[in-house]
């Protein structure tokens, strides 16, 4: 079973666009599960055309609490908290969204009156389309521990890949270079990079392309809206190049795409014909040029 994660660096390139064609086509050769790991905010059903068949609560996250009974109001947890998360009322005062569980107060609480105690902080959530199934995970509003909820999910959807024997965990990943990417990079077998021809999308690039590296796994790089910067489309191979990142394919800008995704389709089935969708399948044949799957 090979694990394809598709990351971006900066958010908006079009990588769940992508996530959901590329998983559309591989599952016509290959048994696909795909996993949404952007757990702040999760897209990838609304491109797929989904229902919901079944969700799970995790408590991924850790939230400090007080025993006001054992309490004896000496503010000693107030002057350890680094995150000013306790205040000083009558009684402390623990603000939960910005406690970080990281269990100070409790240690050097004199009466043994707090305690850390895991909490509810999102949900994992099963979907079905045409053919594939889809895990993703949701943080709560005002939820932490976005990284240790990506962990949860894909444990979860390698669990769900091992029950329908899937060949290939299709992950779409989250924007940025922090301890979501990190997670959702941890134990797979080759990097997807999506990005656009700017200077705020190349500058990304190189830092997530510096956070993959570190993995030691293959990396392949797609240019999406590809002819919308020639001149940024040039540096963005001349990056690819210096660093040994096979280009396997750009796509043009088309209104076709976001056509397709206000009528929750991936592009390759809702207008398999345009000049996106061609240069998708092209891409699906490289990816399955650069990471061969055992059938």
């Amino acid at each position: 079973m090979k694990e394809i994660v598709i990351i971006s660096g900066k958010g908006g390139v079009g990588k769940s666009a992508l996530t959901a064609s590329l998983g559309s086509l591989l599952a016509e050769k290959h048994r696909v599960l795909l996993t949404d790991t952007d757990v702040d905010a999760p897209n990838l059903h609304l491109a797929m055309g989904t229902r919901l068949i079944d969700f799970q609560e995790i408590a991924a996250s850790d939230k400090a609490f007080i025993d006001y009974h054992l309490c004896s109001g000496c503010m000693t947890c107030v002057e350890t908290c680094r995150f000013a998360a306790i205040i000083a009322v009558a009684q402390p005062v623990i603000m939960p969204y910005s406690c970080e569980g990281c269990g100070a107060c409790a240690l050097t609480c004199p009466e043994q009156a707090i305690a850390v105690r895991p909490v509810v902080n999102g949900r994992i959530n099963i979907y079905a389309t045409s053919g594939l199934s889809l895990v993703t995970g949701q943080l709560a509003i005002g939820g932490s521990s976005s990284g240790r909820l990506v962990d949860q999910v894909k444990r979860r959807a390698r669990q769900e890949a091992e029950n329908s024997r899937a060949e290939i965990i299709l992950i779409d990943g989250p924007p940025g270079i922090g301890c979501p990417v990190i997670a959702a990079l941890k134990g797979a077998d080759y990097a997807l990079l999506v990005t656009e021809p700017s200077a705020t999308a190349l500058h990304d690039l190189q830092r997530v392309v510096e956070v993959a590296g570190h993995f030691r796994i293959g990396m392949g790089l797609v240019i999406n809206k590809a002819d919308i910067h020639e001149v940024s489309r040039r540096k963005i191979f001349a990056f690819a190049a210096k660093n040994r990142i096979d280009v396997l394919g750009e796509i043009p800008y088309d209104i076709s795409v976001p056509k397709a995704i206000a009528n929750g389709q991936p592009v390759v089935a809702a207008y398999p014909d345009a000049v996106s969708s061609r240069q998708i399948n092209r891409i699906a044949e490289a990816l399955l040029d650069a990471v061969p799957v055992m059938t």
